[in-house]
């Protein structure tokens, strides 16, 4: 059976796995994450997880023949009235606010990328998973209060879908709600099983 580690330094995707029975070593990778030129949203949340993936690999002393790095990205994209704006991790609680009131009465698409990394192999497969989540309309208010009680401060989108983050929602149109949280559960499993005959329900069994 694989082993797996995580290209990361996001407690969310840890916890995802960690949730299902999976444990694994997770390393941070240092790379600089601004966007190209003209780069749309699908492209740089895959090369981020890919570029994630290989810089761990580089950087391990030592991988089992067997290792699975995981890398995962998520880059979200609201259109406002001007143009089409990239959501990160607002870092501050005025940004957050700021971030959430762009995105009031509009549909917000999240592209979270997946890249499985093999060294011994050199096997790379990437694939990304899209989420719509669409917004309500809240005042201003209600969006401070929100961010001061949630401090979603390190969450791509400024909110956190596993909590109260839910209710600044209408709808969410996805095939994971994992996906939203930072790490595409379904996907991963199914690149597991067709590309690396490695199956997470075994996994998390034995």
């Amino acid at each position: 059976m694989a082993s797996l580690v995580l290209a990361s330094s996001s407690q969310y995707r840890k916890m995802l796995l960690a949730n299902i029975g999976i444990q694994v070593d997770t390393h941070a990778p240092d790379i600089d994450e601004t966007p190209f030129a003209n780069e749309s949203p699908t492209a740089l949340s895959l090369r981020l997880a890919e570029q994630k993936a290989h810089k761990v690999a580089a950087e391990l002393e030592k991988v089992n023949n067997d290792t699975i790095i995981i890398g995962s990205d998520q880059v979200a994209l609201v259109q406002t009235d001007a143009s089409p704006q990239l959501l990160g991790k607002p870092g501050t609680f005025e940004n957050a606010v700021n971030q959430l009131m762009a995105c009031q009465g509009k549909q917000v698409s999240f592209y979270t990328a997946l890249c499985l990394h093999q060294p011994s192999a050199s096997k790379t497969i990437t694939q990304v998973d899209e989420t719509r989540v669409f917004f309500r309309h809240n005042s201003e208010a209600a969006i401070r209060a929100y961010v001061d009680k949630e401090q979603p401060l390190d969450c791509a989108g400024s909110f956190k879908s596993e909590g109260l983050g839910v209710l600044l929602f209408d709808k969410i149109e996805s095939r994971d709600p994992n996906s939203l949280i930072g790490l595409p559960i379904m996907l991963l499993n199914e690149l597991l099983g067709a590309h690396f005959d490695t199956d997470l329900l075994a996994m998390a069994a034995q």
